[in-house]
C-alpha cells in the first residue's frame, strides 16, 4: 500500500484503481499513467466514452473496464475515488475493509500542484458564481490563474495541462463540493472560502451537522499563514470556525470586523474607501451580493489593485444557467436558473424579483423540505408550474398555497407558462431539484429551456 503519511511523490510503476470514469476519473487517470502509474479506470456503469478519449486512455497504457467492477479494482495500492461515488457502495466498503487507501481526485491533484497556490470555495449556494468571478479578478494581474474543480474543469486536468509550465506565480481557483472533501489528506488552499450552508445532499449525509462536518474539511490542513474566509450571517459557519488559520468573516449584515463592508448604496473597504455602487452591479439579488463581498475579501488579502477589481465586477453580467436572463417575450421576462438544485438557491432566486413569477420546479429530489419555499412562494409566485419525479411531492406540499399545473416535460411546462403569463411577469425556471430524472446534468436541463424559449420568441413553436 502506499504510504500517505506524507505527500506520495513517486507513483512510478505503483497499482492505482480510479473508480468512476466520467471526466473527474479520466483526468485522474491520464495524470496518473504520465506519472507512471499502473491505472486501471473502472466504472460499474457503461459509460460512452469518446474516441478521442478512448484513444488517449490507450495511448498512456491505461487499463479500461465499464460495465461493472471486476477483481482487477482490488489489486491497488491506492484508489482514486470519483466524487459521485458515495461511500457507502460495496466496492468502497470492500476497498475500506482490505486496507487500500482512497482518497478524491482532488487530494491526488493537489500532490503535484505546488508550490502554485489555491483558493477553495465551497457552500451549499453560489459557488460557482464567487468562483467564476475571483477568476475574473485574477486575470491580468500578478498572477496567472487557471480556473476548475467542481465547476467543470477537473483539478487533475488543469495540473496535466500546467504542471510543466515555466509560468510563474500560477494560481488555481476551485469550486470544491462537500464530496470532493470527503477523502482529502494533504490538501491545504492557500485561502478556503465558505459562502453558506444550507440543507443539501439529505440523499447522501444523514444530517446537516455531517453535510457540514464534510465542508469543513476544507479548513483541515490550513495553517497560521492560510486564510479562512467564512460568512459571517451563517449562524452554523459563524459558530464552528477553526483556530489554525487566519479567520477573515464578510457579510452583509455582521459587524464592521469585515474587510469588505456594504451598505444601501454602495460596497467599500473598511477604511471607508468606495469600491461601486451597488446601481453598477449587472447581477441580481442579495445572494450575489454575498458572493461579490466574498470575492472582493479574497482578491483585497491577495493585494489585486482596487481599481482592476471595479473595472471587472462593472463588466461581470454572472454565469449560465444562474439566474441567467434569456430573453423577453411580450414584455414577459425569461430566466433561466437550471443550476437551483436546492430550496435555497430557490428563495434567492424569487427575492431577487419584483414582479409577479411564474415558477418550473421539479426533478430528481434530494430529500429536500420544500416546505421551506412556502414564504417565497406566497410573497413572489403568481403559479407554479411542476415537472419531474418530484412533482407530486411538491405538489403535496404546495397545494392550497398557489394554482399548480402539471406538465410531462420541461419543453410542455415552458409552452404553459409562456400561455400563462401576462406583461410584465417573469417565467423562471428554478427547479429546486437535481436534473438526472429527465436530463444528464443541470446544463443539459438550462439548454433545454433556453432552446424552448428561444424558438418560442422566433415564432418557430406556439
Amino acid at each position: 500500500m502506499i504510504n500517505l503519511n506524507n505527500i506520495p511523490k513517486n507513483l512510478e510503476n505503483r497499482r492505482v484503481t480510479v473508480l468512476g470514469a466520467g471526466c473527474s476519473g479520466v483526468s485522474a487517470s491520464l495524470l496518473l499513467a504520465r506519472k507512471r502509474a499502473k491505472v486501471l479506470l473502472s466504472d460499474a456503469a457503461n459509460v460512452a466514452l469518446s474516441k478521442q478519449t478512448l484513444s488517449k486512455l490507450e495511448a498512456y497504457g491505461i487499463e479500461l473496464e465499464l460495465g461493472g467492477h471486476s477483481s482487477k479494482v482490488y489489486n491497488a495500492n491506492l484508489v482514486i475515488i470519483s466524487p459521485g461515488i458515495p461511500n457507502t457502495t460495496p466496492v468502497v466498503n470492500k476497498l475500506e475493509s482490505a486496507g487500500i487507501p482512497i482518497v478524491s481526485e482532488l487530494e491526488m491533484a493537489y500532490w503535484f500542484s505546488q508550490p502554485s497556490e489555491i483558493i477553495a470555495i465551497t457552500g451549499s449556494n453560489g459557488k460557482t458564481t464567487t468562483t467564476t468571478i475571483i477568476f475574473e479578478m485574477f486575470k491580468n494581474t500578478q498572477y496567472e490563474p487557471y480556473c476548475g474543480g467542481n465547476i467543470g474543469i477537473p483539478f487533475s486536468k488543469l495540473i496535466f495541462e500546467t504542471e510543466e509550465s515555466s509560468i510563474k506565480n500560477k494560481i488555481y481557483i476551485l469550486e470544491v463540493s462537500s464530496f470532493q472533501l470527503e477523502r482529502i489528506v494533504h490538501f491545504r488552499p492557500k485561502a478556503s472560502i465558505i459562502l453558506n450552508i444550507s440543507r443539501d445532499h439529505m440523499d447522501r449525509y444523514d444530517d446537516v451537522p455531517s453535510y457540514f462536518t464534510a465542508k469543513m474539511e476544507i479548513t483541515k490542513n490550513q495553517k497560521k499563514v492560510d486564510f479562512f474566509i467564512y460568512n459571517n450571517d451563517d449562524t452554523l459557519i459563524k459558530q464552528n470556525v477553526p483556530d489554525k488559520c487566519q479567520n477573515i468573516p464578510f457579510g452583509i449584515y455582521s459587524d464592521s470586523k469585515n474587510i469588505v463592508n456594504v451598505d444601501t448604496n454602495s460596497i467599500y473597504l473598511h477604511n471607508g474607501q468606495k469600491l461601486i455602487d451597488r446601481s453598477e452591479l449587472l447581477i441580481l439579488g442579495e445572494h450575489n451580493l454575498y458572493n461579490i463581498l466574498a470575492a472582493f475579501t479574497v482578491a483585497i488579502k491577495f493585494k489585486i489593485s482596487v481599481n482592476h477589481l471595479r473595472n471587472v465586477l462593472k463588466h461581470f453580467k454572472g454565469i449560465e444557467h444562474r439566474l441567467e436572463y434569456i430573453t423577453s417575450i411580450n414584455d414577459v421576462d425569461y430566466y433561466n436558473d437550471s443550476k437551483a438544485t436546492n430550496v435555497d438557491s430557490v428563495i434567492y432566486a424569487l427575492k431577487s424579483f419584483q414582479k409577479p413569477v411564474i415558477i418550473i420546479l421539479g426533478g430528481k429530489d434530494k430529500d429536500l423540505d420544500f416546505s421551506l419555499l412556502i414564504p417565497a412562494i406566497k410573497g413572489h409566485v403568481k403559479e407554479a408550474i411542476l415537472i419531474g419525479l418530484s412533482a407530486p411531492k411538491i405538489r403535496k406540499v404546495l397545494d392550497g398555497i398557489i394554482l399548480l399545473h402539471d406538465a410531462s416535460s420541461l419543453e410542455e411546462a415552458t409552452l404553459m407558462a409562456n400561455k400563462l403569463s401576462n406583461p410584465g411577469e417573469i417565467v423562471l425556471l428554478s427547479p429546486a431539484c437535481a436534473s438526472f430524472d429527465m436530463f444528464d446534468n443541470f446544463e443539459h436541463r438550462g439548454k433545454v429551456f433556453k432552446e424552448t424559449v428561444l424558438s418560442l420568441a422566433q415564432g418557430k413553436i406556439e
